[in-house]
C-alpha cells in the first residue's frame, strides 16, 4: 500500500465507505473536480485500486484574533495555514492506525510546503466531538470561534515528525 494523489482512472472510489455519507459522497463525486479546479489536493492511501483512506488539503487563512496566541503576529489580520479539509478511512480498515498514517502524511505535505511558502500550520474542522478528540491527541487546539475548528502550529507539527 502507498500514498498517492487521487487518480480517478486508477483508484476505485465507488466502493469506498467510511460510514459518513458526506465524506463518501465527496470522494466519489467531488474530489476529482476540486483537484482539477485547483481548489484542493486529495491524497489516498491505497492498495492497488482499493482506497483504504483519504484526505484533502488546501491553502487557507484564519483571522488572527481567532488564534490561541495571536500576540506574536503583529499587525496581521489574517494568518496563512493549510486546511485539512477531510480525512476518512474505509470501514473495513478502521481501528488499525490508518487514520494516524493519513494525518502524518498530511503533516509531511504541510512540512514540505512550509519549507517553500509561508504557513503557520494546519487547521481542521472536526465533524463532531469524537473527531475533535482524534485531532486533539496530536496536539490540535480549538480556535476561539469554534470548539470543532482546531489548529496545530507548524512548530508542534514538526516536533511530531
Amino acid at each position: 500500500m502507498k500514498f498517492e494523489r487521487l487518480d480517478p482512472k486508477k483508484h476505485q472510489r465507488k466502493s469506498f465507505d467510511c460510514g459518513v455519507v458526506a465524506l463518501n459522497l465527496y470522494l466519489q463525486q467531488f474530489a476529482n473536480q476540486d483537484q482539477k479546479r485547483g481548489l484542493t489536493r486529495v491524497y489516498v492511501l491505497a492498495e492497488q485500486q482499493q482506497i483504504i483512506g483519504y484526505y484533502s488539503i488546501c491553502a487557507h487563512s484564519v483571522p488572527t484574533d481567532q488564534l490561541p496566541d495571536n500576540a506574536k503576529l503583529g499587525g496581521y489580520s489574517d494568518a496563512p495555514f493549510l486546511l485539512l479539509g477531510r480525512l476518512a478511512v474505509d470501514l473495513s480498515y478502521q481501528g488499525h492506525g490508518y487514520g494516524d498514517a493519513l494525518i502524518f502524511h498530511a503533516f509531511s505535505i504541510t512540512t514540505e510546503a512550509a519549507e517553500k511558502i509561508g504557513t503557520l500550520g494546519m487547521i481542521v474542522d472536526a465533524k463532531d466531538e469524537k473527531a475533535a478528540g482524534f485531532y486533539q491527541k496530536f496536539g490540535f487546539k480549538p480556535l476561539s470561534a469554534s470548539k470543532n475548528r482546531l489548529v496545530l502550529p507548524f512548530s508542534a507539527m514538526k516536533s511530531l515528525l
